[in-house]
């Protein structure tokens, strides 16, 4: 949960597809958290900013939002790095996996996929998350059945822990994996 209100309010324009609006107030947080020097908020600022842009690309298939996407992925792994930030670095891996696979570059995002989860700090429900995503990656380089094998414990973990986290989210990641199950069967 974002620890900044610029920041809160961002997701909520982002969720109700204000996505002008959302990157107003992404750039507000980063002011914000630079004065604080919180720079595990800033980071994960530019993860969300990476997440406006996914779904501008989404929107219009212009290529111009994915390569934005993947410099503020880049940027906040970089940030992980430089302050040793380790709550952040898997989230960054994970959204850079994300982007690569807008390019289609599916061996690139098993990578990232994998560094995510090796670097994952969180509830086990969301580590499901990043798991069947790294199943789709998996089944769509080419090795189908190590995809499903991981999609299928992605799956597993999700539905096993999903008291951790907000029902929201747990459904929201439960219906993705069985979306990506369905749609590469």
């Amino acid at each position: 949960m974002p620890t900044n209100t610029f920041h809160a309010q961002d997701e909520i324009a982002r969720e109700q597809d204000q996505h002008l609006k959302a990157l107003k107030l992404i750039e507000e947080a980063f002011i914000e958290y630079q004065k604080t020097k919180d720079y595990a908020g800033f980071a994960q600022a530019l993860q969300s900013r990476c997440l406006i842009y996914k779904h501008l690309f989404l929107l219009t298939n212009d290529r111009a939002f994915a390569v934005i996407a993947r410099q503020d992925a880049k940027a906040s792994l970089e940030l992980a790095e430089f302050h040793d930030l380790q709550t952040v670095r898997g989230s960054s891996y994970f959204w850079l996996g994300e982007i690569e696979m807008l390019f289609e570059d599916f061996t690139q995002a098993v990578d990232y996929y994998r560094q995510a989860l090796a670097n994952y700090s969180g509830t086990d429900c969301e580590k499901g998350d990043y798991r069947y995503h790294l199943g789709e990656a998996l089944y769509r380089s080419g090795d189908k059945e190590a995809g499903r094998r991981e999609l299928e414990q992605g799956l597993k973990e999700i539905q096993d822990n999903g008291h951790e986290v907000d029902s929201f989210l747990a459904h929201v990641w439960e219906s993705g994996a069985h979306l990506r199950m369905a749609d590469l069967s």
